[in-house]
C-alpha cells in the first residue's frame, strides 16, 4: 500500500473518529433518548427549593436532591448529613425528607426513590422504619443506602404535593 493511500485511510479513520466521539457528546450528562413523562410544569419543586426545605430541618445538613438515569428506570436520590442519628428518627421527619424528595420535579418521573443518611463516616439504616412508613417490607440495602424504595407508591402521585413538618 502506497504511502498516499496509508495517509488517505488514516484521515478517514480519524473523521470517523471525531464524528462517532462528538455524537456521543450531544447528548448532555442526566439526558435520555426516552421522551420524558408529560407533568404540569406548576406541580412538584425544584432541587434547590427541596434542599432549602431539608436543611431547615433541625440537625440535618448538607443536603442534596438529585435525579438520575440509569438505561430505563429513573431515581430520586436524596442525601443528607446528621450528627445525631435522633434528628433523623424524630418523629415525623423520616416521612419528610422522603416526601420533599418525593415533591421534586424532574424531566421524568421516578421508578426509585433512594435516600442516603450519613452520621460521622457510617450510613444510617432507616429501611425498617421506612417500610413501616410505607406498609410494604422492602429487602434492607446493606450500607448501601438508609432507605431504598423501587415504585413508592405510599407516597402517591409524582410529584407529590410539599409536606409540612409538624413542629415537635
Amino acid at each position: 500500500m502506497s504511502i498516499r493511500k496509508r495517509w488517505t485511510c488514516a484521515t478517514m479513520a480519524v473523521l470517523v473518529m471525531v464524528g462517532v466521539l462528538s455524537g456521543c457528546s450531544i447528548l448532555k450528562p442526566g439526558m435520555s433518548t426516552v421522551a420524558p413523562t408529560p407533568t404540569d410544569a406548576a406541580a412538584g419543586i425544584s432541587s434547590d427549593a427541596a434542599v432549602v426545605l431539608l436543611n431547615a430541618v433541625p440537625g440535618l445538613s448538607d443536603a442534596t436532591v438529585r435525579s438520575s438515569i440509569s438505561g430505563l428506570s429513573t431515581a430520586t436520590i436524596i442525601e443528607v448529613y446528621v450528627d445525631d442519628e435522633a434528628a433523623m428518627t424524630a418523629e415525623g421527619v423520616l416521612d419528610y425528607v422522603l416526601r420533599v424528595g418525593w415533591a421534586t420535579s424532574f424531566g421524568r418521573q421516578p421508578a426509585e426513590l433512594t435516600l442516603t443518611v450519613r452520621s460521622n463516616g457510617q450510613t444510617l439504616d432507616l429501611q425498617t422504619q421506612a417500610n413501616l412508613l410505607a406498609g410494604f417490607a422492602y429487602p434492607p440495602t446493606a450500607g448501601v443506602y438508609s432507605v431504598y424504595f423501587n415504585g413508592p407508591e405510599y407516597l402517591g402521585a409524582w410529584p407529590g404535593a410539599v409536606p409540612t413538618l409538624s413542629a415537635g
